[in-house]
């Protein structure tokens, strides 16, 4: 979903706490809805494109975006190198790491910029 003004947090804590407790299929469904299949498709042309160093965040359990499929991303960046050095899997751990996980979370974006910025 786009938007032009900003949401307010209330409703987007509403949203995140809709899809949490949702029915794993009509969340999925949420989901497809949300991005288009030619979205999709553009994501590793995007990847590929960029110049800066990039670092992707899988959860292991996620059935959104499985971890196979974030790496398979990711190996369309030059920081991926020839074993994926720029994909972390966060164990226990679904697509929204940032909720389910967010202390490994922080932990992990604190390591990746400690070694971009040494």
């Amino acid at each position: 979903m786009s938007v032009t003004q900003p949401l307010s947090r209330a409703w987007g804590k509403q949203r995140l706490l809709d899809l949490l407790t949702a029915q794993s299929e009509a969340a999925i469904g949420a989901l497809l809805e949300s991005t288009t299949e030619t979205e999709v498709h553009l994501l590793p042309q995007v990847v590929a494109r960029l110049q800066q160093p990039v670092h992707f965040l899988a959860g292991v359990n996620d059935t959104v975006m499985e971890p196979k499929y974030v790496r398979h991303l990711a190996s369309f960046h030059a920081s991926f190198e020839c074993c994926g050095s720029n994909v972390t899997q966060i164990a226990d751990c679904g697509h929204l790491a940032m909720l389910e996980q967010p202390e490994v979370v922080a932990d992990e974006i604190g390591r990746i910029l400690a070694i971009h910025q040494a």
